[in-house]
């Protein structure tokens, strides 16, 4: 008898993680081959894709180097095969200049058949966000 994983199990512990501050659980999380996709370049200081776990550790230091999160709430989780898409929202400060920043958001969390995540993508207002960056 086959069993399936369920992978949005996983994808809520990552968001757990995340907002206790506990990023290596995340990278533990991750394909060594992974790729994580943040939009927003050249505008979001964060942004860009990233290859691998040791990369994604550097995303993860650029968007806590710059926001302060005060709220990361995924509202909605949808599994279909190995794929878990997220929709919810977040508030936070640009630390640089104080400016609140908020955004609803759809993030995208693509599975190895071993449980590993291979792709991430993070869509939200890249406008915004990248507006809240300016002087």
């Amino acid at each position: 008898m086959e069993v399936l994983t369920r992978q949005i199990e996983k994808v809520k512990g990552m968001y757990e993680s995340f907002n206790k501050g506990d990023i290596p659980s995340i990278i533990s999380k991750m394909d060594k081959d992974c790729i994580w996709e943040s939009m927003g370049q050249p505008d979001i200081p964060y942004a860009g894709i990233y290859h691998g776990p040791a990369d994604v550790k550097s995303f993860f230091t650029k968007l806590t180097n710059h926001i302060n999160f005060t709220e990361m709430e995924p509202e909605h989780f949808t599994e279909v095969d190995n794929l878990v898409t997220v929709t919810g929202h977040f508030k936070g400060t640009v630390l640089k200049n104080k400016k609140l920043v908020s955004s609803i958001w759809a993030m995208t969390f693509e599975f190895s058949n071993s449980g590993k995540v291979t792709h991430f993508r993070d869509i939200f207002d890249t406008l915004t966000v990248g507006r809240a960056f300016t002087k």
